[in-house]
């Protein structure tokens, strides 16, 4: 980073900010510039990737954050960066919905708070989940509270889960899943709460500190009468499993039964037929599910589902809307490429962004697949391609028309 005081400017190496022979002389620069000097970020990013100096509350202890808002002037592979909102459905909430804070920290507007006031009467297991089916969606312009999935799609594109370089082939395994998550989490409120209080997270072993930090939490939900948020895989689809009274997901450890009612169930197939059927045949499907306040259960613990949602997953835990679409990602993996699927949130299909972008050309380039062939389908297509026209010039874009049985184009 660069700090600028007066007409004075001097570079401190992210060596020098990291490594423990210098933590002392780090702390006395952060300490003599906290107030007074303009700090930027060294990275190629194309902004003015400013940061602050902040204290920790209690402690004398520092340290910097990006400004609100300017995540995307950095360099993608710098620690301070973050994704344009307008490239994703991020860009759709209302102004508040998710507020990044001075320190770095970011507030998110859920609709189903993570609280449960003891004043207030037990909810019965499933009725915000059946109440999902009969309301009808919004046409209202911007979404003004994010809903779990769109919370799910948060997390995950914060986390990069949602982008591939070539360099994590054969990293990305369910324990660094838990971690980067709750990483994320630890930077996030939900109201007053702190997320990662709440966030459980599917682990691979039973013993270890991942394991003991979902029980923990947990226990601490329990007593403080507070709602979890449990993000898992679901376990591999077996006959007869997609109506059982437990959600069935894998790397449960540490994680209260997660208790579903019939309608729940329903609800679930009509609402995620896509994934439930995609689960059915072997995919790999991701579950967010917020639960009521966990209670006691024949030596365990148990938590009634009060919502949920499902996302289909690559291998590479690459969030996908398709078959198609999975085999474009096999393909950008063989490939070795670099490329991003921006997430829809809580946006409506009347937002246009693509399939995925490329992140390895000079420019960035979105991708499309058409999978479907329906006169709604088709209209909304011809609008997209419009767009991307008009936007990016003909050729200026890529497209595979996948219902149409041709095979993948080349990349750019």
């Amino acid at each position: 980073m660069e700090v600028i005081i007066g007409a004075q400017s001097r570079v401190y190496t992210a060596e020098f900010q990291t490594q423990a022979p210098h933590s002392d002389a780090w702390k006395r620069v952060l300490l003599m510039c906290h107030g007074k000097a303009d700090v930027r970020c060294c990275c190629l990013g194309p902004g003015t990737k400013r940061l602050s100096i902040h204290s920790r509350a209690s402690s004398d202890r520092f340290h910097l954050a990006r400004f609100p808002a300017s995540g995307p002037e950095h360099s993608e592979d710098c620690s301070y960066y973050s994704t344009d909102p307008a490239m994703s459905g991020l860009g759709n909430y209302r102004k508040g919905v998710v507020q990044e804070l001075d320190d770095g920290s970011v507030k998110v507007k859920l609709k189903v708070g993570l609280q449960q006031k003891a004043t207030k009467a037990p909810q019965d297991a499933g009725d915000s989940l059946v109440e999902q089916k009969k309301q009808a969606p919004s046409s209202r312009s911007g979404q003004s509270s994010m809903s779990l999935l769109g919370l799910l799609h948060y997390l995950w594109t914060e986390a990069g889960f949602n982008s591939w370089p070539p360099s994590m082939e054969g990293k990305r395994t369910l324990g660094v899943l838990h971690y980067h998550l709750l990483r994320i989490a630890k930077a996030t409120y939900a109201g007053r709460l702190r997320l990662a209080s709440s966030l459980l997270v599917s682990t691979a072993t039973a013993s270890g500190g991942q394991a003991e930090l979902n029980k923990a939490k947990a226990v601490e939900a329990m007593n403080r009468r507070r709602r979890l948020v449990v993000v898992a895989p679901l376990f591999g689809y077996q006959v007869g499993m997609e109506g059982v009274p437990g959600l069935p997901i894998s790397g449960y450890h540490g994680i209260p039964h997660l208790m579903m009612s019939p309608g729940q169930w329903e609800v679930l197939h009509h609402k995620f037929a896509r994934e439930v059927n995609g689960w059915m045949s072997g995919s790999q499907v991701v579950v967010i599910a917020q639960t009521d306040v966990p209670v006691p259960a024949a030596g365990a613990m148990k938590a009634d589902v009060v919502d949920l949602g499902l996302v289909l997953v690559t291998p590479e835990w690459i969030p996908v809307d398709s078959g198609y679409e999975s085999a474009v990602v096999a393909k950008f993996v063989a490939s070795g490429r670099r490329f991003e699927k921006p997430l829809r949130f809580d946006a409506g299909s009347e937002q246009v962004f693509p399939d995925f972008w490329l992140h390895d050309r000079s420019d960035l380039v979105p991708m499309e697949v058409w999978g479907l062939s329906d006169p709604e389908y088709l209209a909304r297509k011809a609008t997209k391609i419009a767009h991307y026209d008009e936007t990016y010039g003909e050729g200026g874009w890529w497209q595979w028309d996948a219902d149409a049985g041709d095979s993948i184009p080349p990349f750019p």
